[in-house]
């Protein structure tokens, strides 16, 4: 009997014993692939981890390029800054957001605005602006957030308010500032009697639904303006639009800036190129009523 009952003792011993031996190699198969998933979890996280920095560094790289990009401007040259100056015929304000002319003697009616080019002083335009105005006009040249006219399109609104003497606006702008000022336009439609385009052209074809009056001025040596969409433009401006191309006369001399990145040197002078323009601008003001 008691030997029955050490054999019986011994069966399940060594039963056991083969099962935990059997059982061993399965044991060992998942503790290793635990180990493996733990392996892999950590260089994930790892790999997660340097796309997430190197997203990081990418991001702030280009949040400091693009405040580098608009802070750098073109600056307004020593020949602009000596039109900043009254003299007998018109007086000259600067504030923090515009430079203003006033012709002396009379009382103007009628007002221009002028929105610069992308990343360029407004105090840029002063020979033009000043010249303007001393055929008895009242000219802004409008300092934009950063130089760039996309920040204030609505800018206007502070001129309008400002010299309620005026009962004729005409806005415009160079390049940028001649898009923006059309934008301005869609939706301050009562608040303008035309528009002036210089080396601009409109992304819509609002001006011409509401039959705005239109000047467009180019020079015909603009190494920044895509000419083929300025051509394409022409359906978008009513049909009555004056277009005034100078001969020779490049994108950078409207202003005193310097050169304007990728432009072509000009086959005229800046004086010519200017007076020409304001030759243009004057004439489209006098129409304007």
């Amino acid at each position: 009997m008691k030997k029955d009952k050490v054999k019986s003792k011994k069966r399940e011993y060594d039963t056991c014993s083969i099962t935990m031996e059997l059982k061993k190699p399965l044991l060992y198969e998942e503790e290793q692939a635990e180990i493996e998933k733990k392996k892999k979890k950590v260089k994930k996280q790892s790999r997660n981890r340097k796309i997430l920095k190197t997203i990081l560094i990418l991001l702030i790289c280009s949040v400091i390029g693009f405040f580098i990009w608009l802070t750098s401007y073109y600056a307004p040259t020593s020949k602009a800054e000596s039109y900043l100056k009254s003299d007998d015929s018109v007086e000259v304000s600067i504030d923090n957001n515009f430079i203003c002319f006033t012709p002396k003697n009379i009382t103007p009616t009628k007002g221009f605005i002028l929105y610069p080019a992308a990343k360029v002083d407004a105090k840029a335009y002063a020979k033009i602006c000043k010249m303007i105005s001393e055929q008895g006009y009242q000219v802004i040249s409008v300092d934009m957030p950063l130089n760039f006219a996309a920040f204030g399109k609505n800018k206007a609104n502070e001129v309008i308010e400002k010299y309620s003497n005026i009962d004729h606006w005409v806005i415009g702008g160079d390049s940028l500032g001649g898009l923006v000022a059309t934008r301005y336009v869609n939706s301050n439609l009562r608040k303008v009697d035309g528009v002036i385009l210089i080396s601009s052209y409109p992304a819509d074809s609002y001006l011409k639904e509401v039959n705005m009056d239109v000047l467009s001025i180019w020079g015909s040596k603009d190494g920044v303006i895509d000419f083929q969409s300025l051509i394409d433009a022409k359906e978008k401006l009513p049909e009555n639009t004056t277009y005034v191309e100078i001969e020779g006369a490049n994108h950078s001399q409207f202003g005193d800036y310097g050169k304007y990145k990728d432009d072509e040197e000009a086959l005229i002078s800046g004086d010519e190129q200017k007076q020409k323009t304001v030759d243009g601008i004057v004439q489209f003001l006098k129409n304007i009523d």
